[in-house]
């Protein structure tokens, strides 16, 4: 029997969980398992699923389920850059904290190791808009492909990885049966992963006690115009500063009294809603310039971190001469840490220090 038929054999014989026995078959004739699980070191998160049974994904892998010695469901006990594969089939969408678990998985990867993660089809198996789930009552959410690569992209550093493959996977899918029916088939998304090492330079620079003019390349601008005047106006109702912070930096102001100051000039009355991260921090309805924008820190962390805001008001023009004045203007962004309760002082002095600046701007 040569290795195409002797692999086929391995599959056929394979208990694995129930939507990875769908195409584990497939996956050996294409290649896929040589290519991507082939490894010595692969850990396959969540796979039993339902099925006590279940085998991991290949031979050498190691199955990970919450009895496996020393895991407690968020950090895995192996070294950091020590396993070719992590693969995980239809386990993220159960998981609350998807950040720390993508984050996690990348962690024990080695440089030009593979992720492998495969979801339920919001639109193949869903079938709905919103949650809850038609199947499975502990699903935490949705996906589609966009949506994945937006939490893979919410929560990897930058230049840490690269997308190798990422597919809908239908294959079956009975497309002839309504959605209150249970699908048959397959109805999944597939992606892959592979772990870089970061490049030397930096894709967002790092931003801590510093302070941010909106010329500076600290952060990230996305749905902003170009500076004018020490103004950066957004350009429609939803807008994100994007920036990094170190593990350190991240310590640092999640302490006690940490904030991020956005000094800011509205167009017109606005409503503002901001988020950290995905977590509201603010909403509420501003109107003038050179208002101060308190955001609470809680929600930072290390790698990449987004302030988000969307500005319901921001559909109208300044005038038909001025077509650029969109929503909100940040004239500058403050990010003060104290490390203890006692440096309450300091952070009262740095906001004083953050009206000095603003006023001498003026």
């Amino acid at each position: 029997m040569n290795d195409s038929g002797e692999m086929k054999s391995q599959a056929e014989k394979r208990p694995v969980g129930t939507e990875a026995s769908k195409t584990i078959q497939a996956k050996y004739s294409s290649g896929f398992v040589a290519r991507y699980l082939s490894g010595a070191n692969i850990l396959d998160i969540g796979y039993r699923g339902y099925l006590h049974k279940a085998v991991p994904i290949v031979a050498q892998a190691t199955g990970i389920d919450l009895t496996y010695p020393g895991y407690d469901g968020k950090t895995l006990p192996f070294e950091d850059n020590s396993q070719d594969a992590v693969y995980s089939s239809h386990c993220l969408e159960h998981i609350e904290d998807y950040v720390g678990a993508l984050r996690e998985w990348h962690r024990v990867l080695r440089i030009g190791g593979f992720m492998i993660l495969s979801v339920p089809h919001q639109f193949l198996y869903e079938r709905k808009p919103t949650l809850p789930s038609r199947w499975n009552p502990d699903h935490k959410r949705f996906y589609t492909p966009a949506s994945l690569m937006a939490e893979v992209e919410e929560s990897l550093v930058p230049n840490t990885y690269r997308l190798r493959h990422l597919v809908d996977n239908d294959q079956g899918f009975t497309y002839r049966l309504p959605p209150e029916v249970h699908p048959g088939g397959c109805y999944e998304i597939e992606m892959v992963l592979e772990k870089i090492r970061e490049p030397a330079w930096k894709a967002i620079p790092d931003l801590v006690d510093v302070d941010i003019d909106p010329k500076s390349e600290l952060i990230s601008w996305v749905g902003f115009r170009p500076p004018e005047h020490g103004f950066r106006w957004t350009d429609g109702m939803r807008a994100s500063m994007k920036f990094n912070l170190t593990t350190a930096g991240a310590e640092a102001v999640q302490a006690t009294y940490a904030r991020v100051l956005l000094t800011l000039d509205t167009f017109g009355k606005q409503r503002i809603h901001a988020s950290i991260n995905n977590a509201p921090v603010f909403n509420g309805t501003r109107i003038g310039n050179g208002l101060l924008l308190d955001i609470p820190t809680a929600r930072l962390r290390s790698g990449l971190n987004s302030i988000d805001f969307y500005l319901p008001n921001a559909i109208h023009p300044a005038s038909s001469k001025d077509l650029y004045h969109l929503g909100i203007a940040i004239r500058n962004v403050k990010l003060i840490r104290a490390s203890r309760p006692s440096a309450y002082s300091a952070a009262i002095k740095g906001i004083w220090t953050t009206f000095a600046h603003i006023f001498k701007r003026a």
